[in-house]
């Protein structure tokens, strides 16, 4: 039977296909009022990927180290913590959930455009902890 974890895990690895595939779109090659959705969409799916991540790795700590984290920034604090990745990734990991919280938040432009600018860097970080978590 599959557990949650394995669960999560299928889920992340479709919204991380997801993610990539919706980042192969470059938003400068359509008008603007177009190129302003792709935009959007894109971002849309980072912060529905960080979403599912951080449970994800509650739910990979649950079951591989027994830890219960009930927080993001507390899942990817003991996600370093157990050795499961480097600070360098940890680092990226809070970043991720602090970009994803602003979002959520407080919406402005030009914060809106620097995130997006990161966004592939957040899908080498989700495809570096799925790694880590299927054990690879």
């Amino acid at each position: 039977m599959e557990t949650k974890f394995e669960r999560k895990l299928g889920g992340l690895e479709a919204a991380l296909s997801n993610f990539r595939d919706a980042l192969t779109l470059e938003p400068t090659l359509f008008p603007e009022l177009v190129a302003d959705n792709i935009k959007s969409g894109q971002i849309q799916k980072f912060e529905f990927t960080v979403e599912l991540l951080w449970k994800t790795v509650q739910a990979f700590l649950l079951e591989v180290d027994g830890v219960d984290a009930i927080t993001p920034k507390s899942a990817a604090k003991e996600f370093v913590e157990a050795g499961h990745c480097e600070y360098e990734v940890y680092e990226l990991f809070i970043q991720a959930i602090n970009d994803r919280n602003q979002l959520s938040h407080i919406y402005r432009q030009e914060m809106a455009e620097e995130i997006w600018q990161r966004l592939p860097e957040y899908v080498c970080l989700v495809e570096q902890v799925v790694s880590v978590m299927r054990g690879n």
